[in-house]
């Protein structure tokens, strides 16, 4: 006597099925991310780019090898630009920030002594039981500070070795740009004729709804992160707090990070304008804090949600459990295994 449905066991074996090939493939892709991102990036920036050029053949009949070369170019230049804003930005910042480090080493081993002196008459009672003095290891470690900004300045000006490689890396995602979108169609009809005609237009409706759901992961994360600097810029420019703009930017990038995300931002400014005795901007810059995260953590699901098409329910479950197994790469894979199954059912694969 059966105990299990029938039709109900063969939906069962057909997700394990899926999970399985979901799985696998997302670690062959994490894994072997380094050798094969040009290639990645390339068909990205191809298939945004093949369109236009389709388009350019058409209304001003231009060859679309010379319409291809083009495009792959002005991609690969906009990316490649891109990055390098964000790099040398943030490497301009980091340099200042260690030259006001290394110019005020005194100062800020003063607030560390000072920080020191405060937590222990919080914590005498931790001395005492295992005679460690904070104090004394405050001022053991902190002449420690000089060497540590030396370091990263030393490793800053390490990247000047990795020029060679950026070229090589460059010069092969512009290769694969132009190839992949010279040769899309081929591409495409190549992989369609692995199918059955009957499953053809499953196909081509998954990779339909795939780009509709990643374009709507990228529209809701940017608008997470665009409120975070928002909130943080306007925020710290009303409370006079410096580098406003700067810190609300590094807030809505760290804000792709669980768990670290805006904490890294505000916590600091909290523990500072502690010492300094400013319970002003303690209070308010915990207010922002918290009430920020809490902005946040009703947000996502229904963004996310709203804009990839899963239920709230799901979202959440999959932020959660990707949070707890391994980050922000673990929302990616539990965020993409939720989509792609409903994407299979909608088509009628699963």
């Amino acid at each position: 006597m059966a105990v299990l449905d029938k039709h109900f066991l063969h939906k069962l074996k057909s997700n394990i099925i899926f999970v399985v090939i979901y799985t696998i493939a997302f670690i062959l892709m994490y894994e072997t991310f380094p050798y094969i991102a040009p290639f990645l990036i390339g068909g990205m920036i191809a298939f945004v780019i093949s369109p236009i050029s389709q388009k350019l053949k058409k209304k001003f009949k231009i060859n679309t090898g010379i319409s291809t070369l083009i495009l792959s170019f002005l991609g690969v230049a906009i990316v490649i630009g891109l990055a390098s804003a964000f790099i040398v930005s943030g490497t301009k910042h980091l340099v200042n920030l260690l030259n006001n480090i290394s110019q005020n080493s005194d100062y800020i081993n003063q607030i560390a002594m000072d920080l020191a002196s405060k937590a222990s008459s919080y914590i005498e009672y931790i001395q005492d039981a295992s005679n460690i003095n904070i104090e004394s290891l405050i001022a053991k470690y902190s002449g420690s500070l000089m060497n540590i900004t030396k370091n990263l300045l030393t490793s800053i000006i390490g990247l000047a070795s990795s020029i060679p490689y950026i070229a090589i890396f460059t010069i092969t995602l512009f290769i694969a740009t132009y190839f992949i979108a010279k040769d899309i169609d081929i591409i495409e009809k190549s992989f369609y004729n692995m199918f059955a005609e009957s499953t053809k237009v499953k196909v081509k409706n998954v990779k339909k709804e795939i780009l509709s759901s990643l374009v709507g992961y990228i529209r809701a994360y940017t608008i997470l992160m665009g409120i975070t600097f928002l909130i943080t810029w306007i925020s710290f420019a009303i409370l006079k707090i410096p580098y406003s703009s700067i810190l609300g930017f590094i807030a809505a990038i760290l804000d792709l990070i669980p768990f670290l995300g805006i904490t890294v931002i505000y916590v600091p400014a909290i523990i500072y304008y502690w010492i300094i005795e400013n319970y002003f901007l303690v209070i308010t810059i915990g207010i922002v804090f918290i009430g920020l995260s809490l902005l946040r953590q009703i947000l996502e699901p229904k963004l996310v949600s709203i804009n990839i098409g899963l239920s709230p329910l799901a979202t959440l479950a999959a932020i959660f459990i990707g949070i707890q197994v391994k980050g922000i790469i673990g929302i990616i894979f539990f965020l993409g295994l939720v989509m792609m199954h409903q994407i299979l059912k909608k088509v009628d694969i699963l």
